[in-house]
Order: C-alpha cells, then sequence, then structure tokens
C-alpha cells in the first residue's frame, strides 16, 4: 500500500508501522477505529512536515467515521506548527478537506472515494483556492462553514504575521495585531532608525505598515528622512532615489518637513560632510520655494518675498558648499548657518584655510556670500580681496618662519633674499586685484620682513661681499616702492587721501644705494640705517620719509659727511619738505631728552647723535652750526631747574665730555659710548661763548672751572650729602665758585658728619672737588733731609765700643726737584682728617696721605695746619703724629714729633704695638730718610733702640713665615711669592743700607749674621764683613732681576705708595751701602 504512495521516503517509521497494521486488519475483515486512523493521519503529518505528507494525512483523514475527529488533528496541527509555510499548507488541507468530506457524501464505494481524491487535488493545481471556497460555502453544512471561517481567519492572522516578520524581524505580532499603538510607534520608528546604520530600502514597506496600522503617514516620511539623512552610509543619490516616490508628499508638508531638517538633521549633520549639508540647503531651497507658490503661503506670518528670499539663500548655500566641498577640513556650518551666515566664526574658518589649493574656491565662495549679504557688510565680513591678501600674509609669514638669518653668512642672506623676491613675483598678479590700501600694505610687508625679530640689532661685517647683498636688497626695495607709486598712481582717490609717499620712499633708498656704493657708508653702517629707518618710516608723507631716513642715519652711527650728504641730496629733490641741517638734529636732540625727563633707559641713540658730530668732516660751516644749536639745547636742559638731578647729571657728564673735559668719577657709559668733539678753536669757540656768558655770574672765576662743571660738581656732590649725610644738605653751583666759599660749604658738611659712613661720604664730596681748582705752585727748595749732612757721633754715647770706619762719600745722583704747594683745598683735609681720627679710624689718614705721594709737587696739608694736627696728636697718640709727620715734607714738624716719641720711650719704654703699627714705623723712618738723623743723634738713643728692636721682632716673624712657606711649598708653589712679607725683601736691606752709610758697618753685619744664623764660634769681624756684602749683593741682584717680583704686604695696604716709592730707591740705596764698605775696606 505504501508503495503506491508518493513521497513515502519522507513517511516517518511509526506511521508505516501503523499502516501495515490497519492494512492487515483491513485485509482480514477487521474495521479499524477512528483512533487508530487519526493517530495514523497525526503520526504522517508530525514536524517536519513536508507538503506530500500532508496530502497523504489527509487523505487517511477521510476514513474516519466520525469528521469531528479530523477536526481535532488538524487543528492540533495549527497549534504546533510555527513555520508560516506549513501552517498556510495545513490550513488549505483543511478546506480541502472539508470539501471533500461534503462532497464524498454521495460516495460509499471505496473507488469512488479515491476517484473523488484524486480528481479534487488535480483540480487543486489548476483552480484557486476562492473558487473552492465559493464551492463550500454553497454545500457544507453550518458546523463546516463555521469552521471554515476560522480558518480563514488564521490564514489572514497568519498572512499579515508573516508580512510583520519580514519587515521587523523579532517584532512581537499579537502586540502589533491587537492594535497597540504606543507599541506600533515604537517599533516602526525604531525600524526608520535602523536605517541610519544599516542601508535598506524599506520606504514602501513602512509606508504600509503606517497605512495599515494607521499611523500618520506625514510623520512616518519626515523620520524616514531624518534617518536616511543623518546617515553615513546612505549617499546623496541613494536618498534621492528612495524619496522619489514621495518626493511631492514631502513638498506638500514643506512647513514640517523645514521644521524636522532644522530641529532634527541639520544638528546631526557635520559641517565636515559638505555634500550631505549641500543636499540638506537643497532640499531646504526647494520647500521654501513650494511655500512661496502655494496658498499655504497665505497662511503663514511670513511674507509671500521672505520664502522667495529663502528659497535663493538655500539655493546659494548648496552652490556655496558644494563648491568648497573638496576642501576636507572646512566645517561650513562655521561659514553658514540656518537662516543666515555664521559672523562669529566666518572669518576665522575662512582664513584657516586658504592655500594655493583652495585659493580660487575660497575667493568665490566669500564673493558669492558677501555679495548676497550686503546689509551686513559692517558685520566685520572679510571680501574676496581679503582672502588673496591673506594668502600672501601666510606666505610672507611662512618665509619668515623659516628665516634662519645668520648674519655672519652672505649665502644665507642671499639665499633669504632670493625667497622674498620669488615670493612677490609668485603674488604680484594677485596683489594687483587687491583694493589699493591692501596692496600698498602687502608691498610694505615685503620691506619689514628683513627686520630681525624682537627688534634686536644684529650687526653685519664690513666687508665687500656684505656690500652686495645690501646692493641687492636696496635695488629690491627701489622695486617695491616702484610698485607702491603704480598702486597709488591707480587710484585717483586714493592719490588724495593717503599720505605715504613711495616716490621719496624710492628717493631715501637710491641716495642710500648710492653711499653704499661709493664707499661713503660701511655695510655695517648701512644696514644699521636700514633697520632703524624700517622700524620708523614707510608711515608718513614726503616730509616724514625724509626726516626719518635722516634721523636713521643719526642713529646708526654714520658720520656728519654722509648725514649731510643724504640731506643735501633730499632738500634738493624736496626744497619745501626740511629747512636745514641744525633743525634737523634739534628736531632729533628734543624727543631724546624728553624720554631721559620720563625716566628712558635708552641713551645710546643720544651717544651716536653726539659722536656723529665728533669729527671734522663734510662741510665745517654746517658742522659749526650743528654743534653750536645742540651744545644750546644741552645747555638749556642742563640748566633746568626742574629736572631731577641725575638727569642733570647725566647731560651735564654728555656735555663735559664732548667738549674734551673729563672730571673724576665721570660716568665708564659716556666714556665708553661716546666720542669727543675734535677740531680747531674756531669751532669750539662758539660753545665757549656760551658758556662764558653764564660763566660771568660767577663772583670769582681765578678759583674756579666753567660753571657748567660746578653745575655738575655740585649735583652729584649733593646726590651724596643727601643720601649717605643728611637729606637737609644741598650744594649749589655758588658754593664751588672759590676756595673759600666751598671751604666754608664743607665745613658745614662736616659737621653734620658722626659715623664711618657718613665720613666715606663726606670724603667722596671732597675728591670730587679736587678738579675744580688747580693746585698753585710755589716754588721751595728740597727738604733738608734729602742731602744729609749730619753724621756727627762725636757728641753722644752711641760710639762707645764701636769701631768708626772711614766712609767715602759715594756720587749720588742729582735729586730731582719738585715745586711743592699746597692742595687748594687743604682745609678741607684738615677737616676731613680730625674727623677720621675723632671716629677712631687713623688708617684712613694714614691712607690718604700716603695716597697723596703720587702727586709729589702738591701735599694735603700747609705747614700750619699740619703742625696743629701733629700737635694735637702728640698728646694722645705720639707714634700716629710721628707717622703722618714722616709722610708730610716739613722738616721742623718731623723733629718735633721725634722729640716727643723719644721723651716717650725715655719715660715709658717700648710700647704695645700691633704688627701692622710695627711695619709703618719703621716703612716710614727708612721711606723718609730720617735713619740717618736718628743714627747720627744721640738724643734719639731711645728711639733708635725701638727701631732695633722693631728689627729684631719683624726678623723673626719673617723667618717663622718662611719656615710655614717651605713646609707649604709642595701644596702650592706659587705661595711663597705673594705670602713674602716686604720686611724680608725691602726693609730690612734699606735698614741694614742705613746703617753701612752711618758708619755702623760692625752693627749692621752683626744683624746680618743674625738674620743669616751664622755659627757664632767664627771670627766676628769676618764673619760679618763677609755676610754683610754677600747679603747686599744678592739683595741687588734678587733687585734688579725680578722687577715686579715683590710680594705687597697685607699689612700695609695704607702705605702702600710708600712702600712702592721706597722699592724704586731700593736699588740705589743698596749700591751705595756696597760703594760705602769697599771704600772702607780699601781704606784700611
Amino acid at each position: 500500500m505504501l508503495d503506491s504512495i508518493p513521497g513515502k521516503q519522507f513517511v516517518s517509521i511509526k506511521a508505516t508501522a501503523l499502516v501495515t497494521i490497519l492494512s492487515w486488519l483491513a485485509k482480514n475483515g477487521f474495521a479499524p477505529k477512528d483512533e487508530l486512523i487519526a493517530m495514523i493521519a497525526d503520526s504522517i503529518i508530525e514536524n517536519p512536515v513536508t507538503k506530500e505528507e500532508d496530502i497523504i494525512g489527509c487523505s487517511f483523514l477521510l476514513n474516519l467515521v466520525d469528521a469531528s475527529n479530523a477536526v481535532e488533528v488538524i487543528e492540533k496541527q495549527l497549534k504546533i506548527r510555527e513555520n508560516y509555510q506549513e501552517i498556510q499548507s495545513i490550513m488549505s488541507l483543511g478546506m480541502i478537506y472539508s470539501l471533500l468530506h461534503d462532497s464524498g457524501v454521495e460516495c460509499t464505494a471505496p473507488i469512488q472515494r479515491r476517484e473523488l481524491l484524486r480528481k479534487n487535488f488535480e483540480r487543486k493545481q489548476t483552480e484557486s483556492l476562492s473558487d473552492d471556497m465559493s464551492r463550500i460555502d454553497k454545500l457544507q453544512s453550518t458546523f463546516w462553514k463555521e469552521w471554515k471561517h476560522k480558518l480563514e481567519e488564521k490564514m489572514h492572522v497568519a498572512d499579515r504575521s508573516r508580512i510583520l516578520e519580514r519587515i521587523i524581524p523579532g517584532v512581537d505580532t499579537e502586540r502589533f495585531l491587537s492594535h497597540d499603538i504606543e507599541y506600533i510607534k515604537v517599533a516602526v520608528f525604531s525600524l526608520i532608525e535602523s536605517v541610519q546604520s544599516e542601508k535598506k530600502l524599506i520606504l514602501k514597506d513602512v509606508l504600509k505598515l503606517a497605512d495599515t496600522y494607521g499611523l500618520k503617514r506625514s510623520e512616518v516620511i519626515l523620520r524616514y528622512l531624518s534617518s536616511i539623512l543623518c546617515s553615513e552610509i546612505w549617499t546623496n543619490e541613494d536618498i534621492t532615489a528612495e524619496i522619489l516616490q514621495v518626493k511631492e508628499e514631502i513638498l506638500a508638508f514643506a512647513s514640517d518637513t523645514i521644521q524636522t531638517i532644522s530641529t532634527i538633521v541639520y544638528p546631526a549633520v557635520s559641517g565636515l560632510t559638505k555634500e550631505r549639508l549641500a543636499y540638506i540647503y537643497g532640499l531646504l531651497s526647494e520647500c521654501y520655494h513650494h511655500l512661496g507658490e502655494s496658498k499655504e503661503a497665505s497662511l503663514l506670518i511670513q511674507p509671500h518675498d521672505s520664502f522667495v528670499g529663502l528659497s535663493n539663500l538655500y539655493n546659494i548655500l548648496k552652490q556655496e558648499c558644494s563648491r568648497v566641498s573638496f576642501i576636507t577640513d572646512l566645517d561650513f556650518k562655521n561659514i553658514a548657518e540656518l537662516g543666515g551666515l555664521n559672523f562669529d566664526s566666518f572669518n576665522n574658518e575662512v582664513h584657516a584655510h586658504i592655500n594655493e589649493m583652495n585659493l580660487e574656491a575660497l575667493a568665490k565662495m566669500v564673493e558669492s556670500l558677501t555679495g548676497f549679504f550686503m546689509e551686513n557688510s559692517s558685520k566685520g565680513l572679510i571680501s574676496w580681496q581679503d582672502v588673496y591678501k591673506q594668502y600672501i600674509m601666510n606666505l610672507l609669514d611662512t618665509l619668515k618662519s623659516r628665516r634662519d638669518l645668520d648674519f655672519g653668512s652672505t649665502e644665507s642672506f642671499q639665499g633669504f633674499l632670493s625667497q622674498l623676491e620669488q615670493t612677490y613675483d609668485h603674488c604680484r598678479v594677485y596683489v594687483r586685484i587687491l583694493e589699493p590700501v591692501q596692496a600698498l600694505e602687502i608691498l610694505k610687508r615685503h620691506f619689514t620682513l628683513i627686520l630681525p625679530p624682537n627688534d634686536s640689532y644684529m650687526h653685519i661685517p664690513d666687508s665687500s661681499t656684505w656690500q652686495e647683498c645690501l646692493i641687492l636688497l636696496v635695488n629690491f626695495w627701489i622695486r617695491l616702492a616702484d610698485e607702491m607709486q603704480e598702486v597709488k598712481s591707480s587710484s585717483p582717490s586714493l592719490v588724495e587721501n593717503l599720505v605715504l609717499s613711495p616716490e621719496c620712499i624710492n628717493s631715501c633708498l637710491t641716495v642710500l644705494m648710492k653711499l653704499v656704493m661709493d664707499d661713503s657708508l660701511s655695510p655695517s653702517q648701512a644696514w644699521a640705517a636700514i633697520l632703524i629707518y624700517l622700524r620708523s618710516g614707510l608711515v608718513g608723507d614726503c616730509a616724514t620719509e625724509v626726516f626719518n631716513f635722516c634721523r636713521a642715519m643719526v642713529f646708526s652711527g654714520c658720520g656728519f659727511g654722509p648725514i649731510s650728504d643724504v640731506f643735501s641730496d633730499l632738500s634738493s629733490r624736496y626744497p619745501t619738505v626740511l629747512r636745514d641741517l641744525p633743525h634737523l638734529y634739534l628736531s632729533v636732540l628734543e624727543p631724546i631728552l624728553q624720554d631721559l625727563v620720563s625716566g628712558a633707559h635708552e641713551t645710546q641713540n643720544l651717544y651716536r647723535l653726539l659722536s656723529s658730530l665728533s669729527n671734522l668732516e663734510g662741510n665745517l660751516g654746517e658742522l659749526k652750526r650743528v654743534r653750536l644749536v645742540v651744545w644750546e639745547q644741552l645747555v638749556i636742559f642742563s640748566e633746568n631747574l626742574e629736572l631731577p638731578s641725575q638727569v642733570r647729571v647725566y647731560s651735564l657728564e654728555l656735555m663735559q665730555f664732548i667738549s674734551g673735559k673729563n672730571i673724576k668719577g665721570s660716568s665708564s657709559e659716556v666714556q665708553s659710548n661716546v666720542l669727543p668733539w675734535d677740531g680747531s678753536a674756531e669751532l669750539l669757540s662758539s660753545m665757549q661763548k656760551t658758556e662764558d656768558t653764564l660763566n660771568q655770574a660767577l663772583p670769582d672765576k681765578a678759583d674756579g672751572s666753567s660753571r657748567l662743571t660746578n653745575t655738575l660738581v655740585a649735583l652729584k656732590s649733593s646726590q651724596i650729602a643727601v643720601t649717605s649725610i643728611s637729606p637737609g644738605l644741598e650744594i649749589s653751583p655758588e658754593d664751588l665758585s672759590s676756595v673759600e666759599t666751598s671751604v666754608s660749604c664743607f665745613s658745614k658738611l662736616s659737621a653734620a658728619v658722626a659715623t664711618a659712613s657718613q665720613a666715606e661720604a663726606l670724603l667722596a664730596i671732597l675728591e670730587g672737588w679736587e678738579e675744580l681748582f688747580e693746585a698753585k705752585k710755589v716754588e721751595v727748595l728740597p727738604s733738608n733731609e734729602a742731602t744729609d749732612q749730619g753724621n756727627d757721633w762725636g757728641d753722644d754715647d752711641w760710639n762707645d765700643g764701636w769701631e768708626t770706619l772711614q766712609e767715602s762719600e759715594p756720587v749720588e745722583k742729582e735729586k730731582k726737584e719738585y715745586v711743592v704747594s699746597a692742595h687748594p683745598l687743604h682745609s678741607c683735609w684738615l677737616d676731613i682728617f680730625r674727623k677720621y681720627i675723632a671716629l677712631c679710624m687713623p688708617g684712613n689718614v694714614l691712607r690718604l696721605i700716603d695716597g697723596s705721594l703720587q702727586k709729589p709737587e702738591e701735599v694735603l696739608l700747609d705747614e700750619n695746619e699740619a703742625e696743629s694736627l701733629a700737635g694735637s696728636l702728640a698728646k694722645t697718640d705720639p707714634l700716629l703724629a710721628l707717622k703722618i709727620s714722616l709722610l708730610l715734607p716739613y722738616e721742623r714738624i718731623r723733629t718735633q714729633c721725634l722729640n716727643v716719641v723719644e721723651e716717650q720711650l725715655k719715660q715709658e719704654g717700648i710700647p704695645e704695638l700691633s704688627s701692622p703699627s710695627h711695619h709703618e714705623v719703621l716703612l716710614l723712618v727708612i721711606y723718609s730718610g730720617t735713619l740717618s738723623t736718628i743714627i747720627s743723634n744721640s738724643c734719639y738713643g731711645s728711639l733708635f733702640s725701638f727701631l732695633c728692636y722693631l728689627i729684631g721682632k719683624l726678623s723673626r716673624e719673617f723667618q717663622e713665615e718662611q719656615i710655614t712657606q717651605a713646609d707649604n711649598r709642595g701644596s702650592n708653589a706659587s705661595s711663597e711669592r705673594r705670602s713674602t712679607s716686604c720686611f724680608g725683601e725691602l726693609m730690612f736691606p734699606c735698614f741694614v743700607s742705613g746703617l753701612v752709610k752711618a758708619d755702623q758697618q760692625i752693627l749692621a753685619g752683626f744683624l746680618v749674621t743674625k738674620f743669616m744664623h751664622s755659627n757664632p764660634s767664627l771670627s766676628l769681624i769676618n764673619v760679618a764683613e763677609a755676610s754683610l756684602r754677600r747679603y747686599l749683593e744678592k739683595q741687588l741682584e734678587s733687585l734688579e732681576h725680578s722687577e715686579d717680583s715683590f710680594g705687597e704686604s697685607t699689612e700695609l695696604e695704607t702705605l702702600k705708595n710708600t712702600v712702592s716709592s721706597l722699592r724704586g730707591n731700593s736699588k740705589e740705596v743698596i749700591r751705595s751701602a756696597l760703594a760705602s764698605l769697599s771704600s772702607c775696606t780699601n781704606s784700611r
């Protein structure tokens, strides 16, 4: 039986077994129950099932006695089947079963039923199911009619579910079919949003769902439009094709479309996706155009014309957005926003993308957009010319940023200049299309690009190669000036309103190049003039440019000759712009002086202005006139009592220096930066007349210098007095007009001094006054001490036990005679000495008198003042009085002090003194020549004993120092010379020489043997004489071979000039002693 069933291979083993059993029962006359037949049919059509198996199962159900059992089997399958095709198959079989059941009532034989079944299935292939349904409607009973409707409803639901599953996979069909409107919206709108990330052509399906389930069609369309417009995977062509079928509907509800795009689409779309923005602008343009032509326009608040304007606006935005779409990183939303331009970022966005590739597109875009918004031009939008200008500026900025000028390398400079010229040639076509003012600005930028950064000044060498570089540079600038003149001439209104004078700039550059080519200017001077001119020029009319150029020449360090040549040349070309050179210098000088008043610290320009007049060059008559006006201006400036004192001091120092006068303490800055004015008395006479006129007010000119010098010194002294002594003190020029007034003023200052620091300030003031007065030369005879005749040892007891030796007088060099005079301000020096002594600072007194030894023709105190000072000191400090008297050239005062000290030594014995004081006493006795007097005069026995004590004490200290030095020799080989005291190399040899000359050879020999540690067992006389001669010869040899090898003792810092003077005479002293020794030996 199964062999005759088509598709039997699809029947399960269970069904095959049941069919076999059923067949056996039929052959043996048994009638199977409905349950068995239903079981067989159910086994055949159980899942998974094919269409053939459904047909076989349905055929078995026809054998049921009770047809309702077949209904249960079919409905069971409807419940358990999930696949739409399987459900559709079982429902179709159910329809056929009901038809066959009703038709089979008339067929009783099996053969008839089989034939009916075959015919129905064959007809099923050619006739539609609807025909069967019609037939069933007519034939079936009420039960089957109800069952048929039930199946139809299930089939309808299955069809709709299938459609929903296809459109929205995973959808809850029951909620959909139950018309849960909220769920339907969520599901449909989620489906619409999914097209943003996945391109699916589902617009028709979505609209079908909207129509089927009652969604608002316009809302669905706009949501769908929003999703695909915001998607990056949909191209504009894809969008156009997708919405083609609903384009009319989109335009029909244009207001909603505009609202959706404005609030949802436009904010979501990046300004970098310019093609999509252009598409959106196009859609908005169409919508506004449709509104303008539709009746809806009359119902809206906006007038009809505004829709047309907005349509044109968005059409232009579409066009320009498409134009610049190739500029990848340009954000068009920074260019335009909905309804207009983005004024806040329009300029910046355009500027940020200007380059050679984008130049034309950006310029046309700006021209088109700004042309449409002419009424908004006041909001500062750039013009299309600004685009070209910015492009050129960018090129120049790039060139500037890459500039690596090495001003020591002409190759580097020429390379940069070549790049600059190439840039100019490349941009020249764009310069010509700019506004004239913009073109001039660009051309001026080509001038200033050569300037070093941060207003620094870069020096260049003076060489022929740099001369060639400057000529090339100036030639290029002359081209630029010609171009500027052409630009200016091309605009008549510009000629009237523009103050810039390119023609004058050309003339200045031409003159400069001529000077460089003629070697009238060095490359460094020309370069400096160029830098200064560019930083102040190219801004004014002809008069301003000529003035700026001449001023640059002055400030660059050029001499008067080139400056006068430039001025003469430019004055001949432009006779009305400048008056003459004196007025030019005056115009340059006045602002500089005003800057000094305001506290400006930039003084180099003033230095260069004054130095430009230093040499005699150019027209000497013109030079004289210029010097005169500059001098007069400085005089007027310095005499302004309202100026700060430091400014007046500064200006007076300048005047002193340029006039050839330089006082002590003048500014080192002025001396190193300003050149004095050279020239004959004729050139300087006019300046002297000006000064003489001012000096007529002085009561006594004999003892004073010029008023300017007085004023300068008075101001500087006032500054010191106010800051260091007392705020109420002030010195006027009249106080320094004579010696008498100066001494009186100084006494007042001295009375206010109470501290050491104030005393130092008082000394500084006095030192500043010294150069105001010339010392009066007084002829005096040389001091008696220089020709010592007294060697009378017979009247005292000093020669007891000493051998008197015959001495032949050596031939001495003739002593140099000095014209000695007291310092004009000797009374002031006396005041300051008394002040130092009162403040317990005697060392300062010795240091100052020692310092005056550099001027042997001048002494700080006259004899009366020296006697007064020594007399007052003799009562409290006789040794200090002696030291001071030994430094002064007054023999009488010196004798008085010697007597006082001798008396003190007899009464009190040897005083306790510090080591520096020991050195000072011994040094000054030797230096002054008083040693011979002390030795030869028996009344100074105690003093001589004191000196011998000092020699012994200092010898021991010196030898201890030598031992210490020897121990440290390995660690520092050069320390010996630095640490050696002047005692061993200077004072001791001179003291021994003094003893020899005073016929005390035995004592001298004794001291030398003790100093040299000779063995005492040897014959005293023979060893002493040999040792003495050998010692003096070695000292003389050492002095002759090492002129500057003496170490300076820090203990004698206050008497360093005394040490220096003694050192200069030491060789002659030792030679004289050796000659005395030789004479003594020969006489024996």
